[in-house]
């Protein structure tokens, strides 16, 4: 049986993750298993009215078979996941766990509007893909639901519904996994202490884990700045791994922790588009070339524009992302790029994630103006694109004839991204796309 949870926190505190937490707790005491292990599904980023990073759960039920792996623990025991199993359990039994622990723990904010799905039969993928790339509306999901036959709750406006069922119909094409530690209740919205020298050293030794510290911004990046449930966050590619990894970074105690398997870091969210393709709250990939070179407005926002076949439109780089800034300034006009990421509806930008130079174009700097062969003086303009003209006989040069050198545009053609504390959680980083970083 999967069950599927969404909007149980806020920008205030409250955590979705934690309240699977408490449900894997109480179904694994109540006698059934855990299929695989609990999903942490992050959706479209740009949606407007999301919480904090609009991510949704979800895990199978029942009762598992062969092989099994730890998923988290608590202080008296470790949680296993079994990797096959029968989906088999008692639904009304789960749907008064799942709604005992959203009413327990989801909290309570005229902008958090929870909602939880059970059902045997998983929603087809495509819920998925229009989730994290579109927009999905209650009447949609709800209509599925029905014809599904699931069983779902609903808390204020009821749009949690929608992440919970994108979240059940996640069939991973690719795949990371998160270990997240959960703090004390008692230690809620008070200062972390996690140790930056050994969240350092464990990113060094655990080469699978990623976007772990910021060295360039000096930020720990697995602690989480909202006064939440969690405690710290780290993700990678290896689940074993991350168990290493969590023995590395001291902190201060924690209740429990659990190990989802996620979309993070797999550029789920982004599409290929034609410039006039384009929508407001999409996350797009687009190659053109600079038709307006960069510049700068008070606030240390950079902005240029960039043109296809089909239109233009301006592509922005933020204040938060730092360093990824002056490569942006580097860019000239007819260089030939590919941008990456979230589309704002006013003003109507792309929102740079990541960016491919894919061919730098030949700037030459004038170093002198053409000498007359006749007079031996150097040549003075006759206006723009009319060449040169000697002042003392005369004589005429064209354009060409300057003495000229090629600038050295010090950005090399392949892709940049932005900071580790500036990326979205969709943001796959290039230690993932490719073994050639430039930063």
């Amino acid at each position: 049986m999967w069950i599927g949870v969404d909007d149980t926190d806020s920008l205030h505190g409250g955590c979705t993750t934690f309240v699977c937490y408490r449900i894997v707790e109480r179904v694994i005491e109540e006698g059934y298993d855990i299929i695989g292990y609990p999903r942490l599904v992050r959706l479209n980023p740009n949606i407007p009215w999301k919480t904090r990073g609009n991510g949704a759960i979800s895990l199978c039920v029942g009762r598992g078979r062969g092989r099994k792996v730890i998923i988290g623990g608590n202080e008296k025991e470790k949680f296993y996941g079994f990797l096959e199993g029968k989906g088999d359990a008692e639904i009304s039994f789960l749907m008064k766990i799942v709604s005992e622990i959203i009413e327990e723990m989801a909290f309570e904010d005229a902008n958090t509007n929870p909602g939880f799905v059970i059902c045997k039969r998983k929603p087809p993928p495509s819920i998925y893909w229009k989730g994290v790339r579109g927009i999905l509306t209650f009447e949609e999901i709800k209509k599925l639901l029905d014809e599904l036959g699931a069983l779902y709750g609903t808390y204020g406006n009821g749009r949690g519904i929608i992440g919970a069922t994108a979240s059940v119909s996640w069939r991973p094409r690719d795949r990371t996994y998160e270990i997240i530690t959960y703090r004390y209740k008692e230690k809620w919205g008070t200062n972390r202490f996690v140790d930056d020298e050994t969240t350092i050293a464990m990113d060094k030794e655990c080469r699978s884990t990623f976007d772990n510290y910021d060295y360039d911004n000096k930020v720990n990046r697995i602690v989480p700045n909202s006064p939440c449930p969690v405690l710290y966050g780290i993700r990678g590619e290896k689940p074993e791994e991350l168990i290493m990894a969590k023995e590395i970074v001291r902190s201060e105690p924690y209740l429990g922790w659990m190990i989802f398997e996620t979309n993070q870091g797999t550029d789920d969210h982004l599409q290929k588009k034609k410039i006039k393709e384009i929508k407001p709250f999409e996350s797009v990939i687009v190659r053109g070339t600079v038709t307006e070179e960069p510049y700068t407005i008070p606030g240390g926002h950079v902005f240029f524009k960039l043109s296809d076949s089909t239109g233009s439109i301006t592509c922005a780089a933020f204040e938060p992302t730092k360093r990824f800034r002056n490569i942006v300034r580097g860019l000239k006009e007819g260089d030939v790029v590919e941008v990456y990421g979230g589309v704002h509806e006013m003003p109507f930008t792309i929102n740079l994630e990541k960016l491919r130079i894919i061919k730098l174009k030949d700037v030459m700097i004038k170093l002198e103006n053409p000498v007359c062969k006749l007079c031996g003086k150097h040549m003075k303009s006759a206006g723009k694109g009319k060449g040169y003209r000697c002042m003392k006989c005369g004589s005429r040069a064209d354009e060409s004839e300057a003495r000229f050198r090629k600038m050295d545009r010090k950005l090399r053609e392949g892709f940049y991204e932005v900071p580790v504390c500036a990326r979205r959680h969709l943001s796959k980083p290039l230690k993932r796309l490719t073994k050639t970083v430039f930063n």
